[in-house]
């Protein structure tokens, strides 16, 4: 990923909105897409994000980046509450990105800052009490709070990449087996689990796409796609012996949300597991 050239001078975006929301699985959520750069701060619950028809495990403290037309929706477990912060900026141009891009298309989509998020954090809230204050102005303290984010935001993903530069330099070919193997190791004993590739990557100090990129190339598959693999696997294995719940199913392989795990499961293997379950417990 190569850092986007954003100068003072010529940035200058319009500020769509700024705000906290709060929402569970009964919320009105559906895929959607906008024609501007929308980000999203987790400042808390753990969920599953659908972004282009992948599926992030993320929490409290990841960075979105939603690209302008890329479709997006949250996956939210039942009795799981998620707070986000959201911004949204439009009529922008930074130089060799395509209109409304603060971010390469190939980049990651989902980030951790650790370093910065006080920081960040300290703008949000300064953000917020303005617009709880709302007093003369505010509105240029709001877009100067939002601006200083935004900065912050490149600093940390600037941060991040230099950690993972600096780490890869030093791989060896042996080194890259020994991540992946670690990965599948892994994935195969935590399967049941909520698994992050962004906290997995963190602990390795490399980046998720650094990672996907040689999980692919030993292996065919991405690690979410294998994860995926795996649950399922596991999945047809209980509902093979006809007796259990499709709930229960879906939360002994990793899904707290059971319509999100019959979907998948449908897409797989061709049946939803009620259908495999029902074939099961009469054959």
């Amino acid at each position: 990923m190569c850092m986007p050239e954003v100068r003072a001078e010529c940035f200058d975006p319009t500020l769509l909105y700024a705000f906290n929301s709060v929402v569970d699985c009964e919320s009105n959520l559906t895929f959607h897409s906008h024609d501007f750069t929308e980000v999203k701060i987790v400042l808390s619950g753990n969920f599953t994000y659908i972004i282009d028809d992948i599926a992030y495990e993320v929490g409290k403290g990841n960075i979105i980046f939603m690209r302008p037309g890329v479709k997006h929706i949250k996956v939210i477990s039942e009795g799981v509450q998620v707070e986000e912060f959201n911004f949204g900026l439009g009529n922008f141009q930074i130089k060799n990105l395509p209109p409304n891009y603060l971010i390469e298309p190939e980049a990651d989509s989902v980030y951790s800052m650790p370093l910065y998020l006080p920081e960040i954090i300290k703008c949000i809230n300064e953000t917020i009490s303005e617009q709880e204050k709302n007093e003369p102005y505010c509105d240029l303290l709001i877009k100067a709070s939002i601006l200083k984010l935004t900065a912050l935001l490149y600093r940390g993903m600037s941060a991040n990449k230099e950690k993972s530069e600096k780490a890869r330099l030093n791989i060896t070919n042996s080194e890259k087996t020994n991540i992946v193997n670690t990965i599948l190791q892994f994935l195969s004993q935590n399967y049941m689990k909520q698994i992050s590739l962004y906290r997995i990557a963190h602990n390795m100090y490399l980046s998720p796409v650094y990672i996907s990129k040689i999980f692919k190339e030993e292996t065919g598959e991405s690690p979410i796609n294998h994860l995926i693999r795996i649950r399922l696997t596991k999945a047809n294995e209980l509902l093979s012996s006809g007796n259990i719940p499709i709930k229960t199913v879906a939360r002994n392989v990793g899904y707290e949300d059971a319509y999100y795990f019959s979907k998948l499961y449908k897409k797989y293997y061709g049946i939803p597991p009620s259908v495999e379950k029902r074939t099961n417990t009469y054959s």
